[in-house]
């Protein structure tokens, strides 16, 4: 009796054992109650104290994903909870003030014994080790402790402030901190903390977690110099407003756009504090960047040829000249000209996604202009080709144009998509980027069967230098596909500019197809014909919904010969996918 006893409590320890091993979800580690001297949940073995700025700043000197070997102690209030408790775990944000936002993450944290939640407004004191998250989808970083024990500390009624940062940086000016991230390496972080100040001139997206992007000036009207991405909103604000006069503390980024090569210089999930309208900023002068030199945009490039390649100048010019081309897509508030001394002058020097002046909405050719910012030499890795440019200069209008179209090129079309925040997965949509030695622009080949469509390169495009050809169908129809990319649920709408190559009515429209784990696809879903001529640009859009989230393919086709339409080349430009 005695040993069949013995069996039967050994079996139920043994499925007890494996039953703990069952539904505990990733985060969820045991809290170490040994550690708990009054059953209050404070730890006797604290580490390192830090405060939270202090915590950031180590955790971005990791590597991406890794662990410090050192145990820390940050004390902090929690700013914001997210997410119910589950398993006697919740997840929340720390700051050095009650009021300082996002700064640094608890995930999935212990509640000490006798608490049922976590309360934003509290002080606390978290122990474990700093990790250094990074987004595999957005490259988003969060710097977070998981599991952290945690000990409620007495309100000393600190940290309340009255709006202000609790550490401050190096004050600087948008246009001073333009220039500090340019001295950065590519994607390099700042070890300084700065303080910048300006207006918000514009904000992009909806609010997400108590966070909000923005583009900053030393003006209103100053276009986008600065971007604050995913900066944390103050208590009480509940969206951020474009002509707001801010400052925001953080490390400065310089983030490199892996595809096209364009550089932000941005500060992420920076603390913000709204400060009172002095009336400064208006006017529509270009902001004051110090001394500006005048020149014309023969002079331009004249000096950007003495430039090293890649190279950008030190000095900031003012280059003024007429407006010669445009490319026809506008994004965010910006487009790209060309520009010549004279209205007939040809593509002499480039405004390389210039900034829109508050209240236009295009810029078109034959304008009078000044554009300011720094040269830059540019250089195709590719042909070897040389533009010289300006990026994301400020524009003056000073004269309107005839409105007409000079230096060839197509009439502006609208912009493809109806508004919404442009998704980043769907790269070189302006085709404007080949894979060497082939016909294949990249981005623009699926590992699934969704491509099965012959490509080529054409300089007959609707924005930029090319577009990609979509070979004739003939009885079987074709599809140009892009490569897998992952997208969360919500809606999207996939926009794209298409043209007949012939005299003969041609056909067209957009879809995707989700991909399977094994590099299968699915079900292809479209949305309606479109019917293209070989006159003008059509833009095709289709609006689809994921329930979750999904990999797919978004794909345009080129069908066969129906009654409707007659197979042949088509050309396709200027792609976007937007999420509302």
């Amino acid at each position: 009796m005695k040993k069949t006893f013995k069996t039967f409590a050994l079996m139920l320890l043994t499925a007890f054992a494996l039953s703990s091993c069952v539904d505990v979800p990733a985060p969820f580690n045991l809290p170490d109650k040994s550690s708990s001297s009054d059953g209050g949940g404070s730890s006797s073995n604290e580490g390192t104290p830090v405060t939270c700025a202090q915590a950031v700043e180590l955790t971005n000197a990791l590597a991406d994903g890794a662990t410090s070997s050192e145990v820390y102690t940050i004390t902090g209030y929690i700013t914001e909870v997210i997410g119910a408790v589950s398993r006697n775990q919740q997840t929340f944000w720390l700051a050095d003030a009650k009021n300082g936002g996002r700064v640094f993450e608890a995930y999935y944290a212990n509640l000490p014994e006798g608490v049922t939640e976590f309360v934003a407004g509290t002080k606390v004191k978290i122990t474990g080790k700093l990790m250094k998250f990074v987004n595999s989808n957005s490259g988003q970083v969060t710097p977070e402790m998981k599991n952290a024990i945690v000990e409620i500390l007495p309100d000393d009624g600190g940290g309340s402030g009255s709006g202000d940062t609790p550490v401050e940086g190096t004050p600087v000016t948008c246009a001073q901190a333009v220039e500090l991230t340019n001295a950065l390496e590519n994607g390099a972080t700042s070890t300084e903390t700065y303080t910048v100040t300006g207006y918000i001139t514009e904000v992009i997206g909806s609010v997400s977690r108590n966070q909000q992007t923005f583009w900053m000036a030393d003006k209103k009207d100053g276009g986008r110099v600065f971007e604050a991405y995913y900066a944390n909103l103050p208590e009480g604000v509940t969206e951020f407003v474009a002509g707001t006069k801010v400052k925001i503390t953080g490390q400065l980024l310089k983030y490199v756009n892996s595809t096209s090569g364009q550089v932000t210089p941005e500060i992420k999930n920076a603390t913000v504090v709204i400060l009172p309208d002095d009336g400064g900023g208006d006017g529509g002068e270009t902001p004051p960047v110090g001394d500006v030199i005048n020149v014309t945009c023969a002079e331009a490039a004249q000096l950007v040829d003495g430039l090293s390649n890649g190279g950008t100048s030190t000095e900031t010019y003012a280059v003024t000249g007429y407006i010669t081309e445009t490319d026809g897509k506008i994004s965010r508030n910006q487009q790209i000209i060309w520009m010549a001394d004279t209205k007939d002058g040809g593509k002499v020097f480039e405004g390389y996604w210039a900034n829109l002046p508050s209240g236009v909405s295009a810029l078109t050719v034959g304008m009078k202009v000044t554009m300011t910012g720094k040269l830059m030499k540019y250089v195709n890795n590719t042909t070897g080709e040389v533009t010289p440019e300006i990026k994301n200069g400020d524009i003056v209008i000073l004269e309107q144009g005839d409105g007409g179209q000079g230096g060839g090129g197509d009439i502006p079309g609208p912009t493809p998509g109806p508004g919404g925040d442009e998704v980043t997965e769907l790269v070189n949509g302006g085709f404007e980027e080949w894979v060497t030695g082939s016909t294949t622009p990249v981005g623009w080949k699926s590992a699934s069967s969704a491509s099965n469509a012959t490509l080529s390169q054409s300089q007959d495009a609707h924005g930029g230098s090319y577009a990609c050809v979509v070979a004739a169908p003939g009885t079987a129809n074709k599809r140009l596909a892009t490569q897998e990319i992952t997208l969360e649920a919500g809606t999207y709408t996939f926009s794209f500019y298409a043209k007949s190559t012939t005299a003969d009515k041609s056909q067209t429209k957009g879809g995707y197809v989700p991909v399977n784990t094994d590099g299968s696809v699915g079900a292809y879903k479209y949305g309606d014909f479109f019917d293209l001529n070989n006159n003008g640009w059509t833009l095709v859009s289709y609006e689809f919904t994921l329930e979750a989230t999904t990999t797919v393919c978004l794909v345009v086709m080129n069908p066969k010969d129906s009654n409707y339409s007659k197979s042949q080349d088509i050309l396709v430009d200027d792609a976007t996918l937007v999420k509302k």
